[in-house]
């Protein structure tokens, strides 16, 4: 059965373009993953070596502090479709975030030392990877920012914007969680809205 690489390699010719010697490439080191409702990619403790990207499926990355789910963000294939652990890729070390199928799909995997390997031998790539990173943080940054600064209503009509097609597909206590907020107090927002 063929690796569905067609939205992968969409996604990276949407950012620097993409040879054909450079798809021969990742693809030969690709394999798919095929995920149910719960099951969890990453676990607590776990170090991360794979890098995966979301073909389809949603997948939530979240930590438990003090007995308390706290959910940092989502993956799926129009937003973060990246899936990884990145401290704990880019450390190895063990992750403190919980990686957890919450809709069906499937990711591609491909572990990082294959993926970094390609830095070395493409451009295109090299420049994508950095283009990663710089996006990775601009995201890092904007949700720092919106937990610090933002009220729970405004973070929760950013949530609406960002991730429009989540909100009647996951669970409200999940949404509750990224907004920093209980279940309860996002119930009293959204009658407000």
């Amino acid at each position: 059965m063929p690796i569905p690489t067609e939205t992968l390699f969409d996604f990276i010719a949407s950012k620097v373009p993409l040879s054909e010697e450079d798809k021969e490439a990742i693809t030969s080191r690709l394999s798919i993953e095929t995920y149910d409702k719960y099951d969890l990619i990453i676990k607590q403790e776990q170090v991360c070596t794979t890098l995966r990207f979301v073909v389809s499926g949603v997948y939530r990355v979240y930590r438990i502090e003090d007995g308390k789910e706290i959910t940092s963000y989502f993956n799926y294939e129009a937003r973060n479709p990246f899936v990884a652990s990145f401290i704990s890729l880019l450390k190895t070390r063990p992750s403190k975030e919980i990686i957890e199928c919450i809709i069906p799909g499937q990711l591609l995997a491909i572990s990082y030392k294959d993926w970094t390997s390609f830095y070395s031998k493409s451009a295109a790539l090299n420049t994508f990877g950095r283009l990663m990173a710089e996006y990775n943080y601009v995201l890092a940054i904007e949700r720092i920012e919106s937990l610090q600064y933002k009220t729970a209503s405004d973070r929760y009509i950013a949530f609406l914007k960002l991730y429009p097609m989540l909100l009647n597909r996951i669970p409200h206590h999940y949404i509750a969680s990224y907004l920093g907020i209980t279940p309860e107090s996002l119930s009293r927002i959204r009658k407000q809205l």
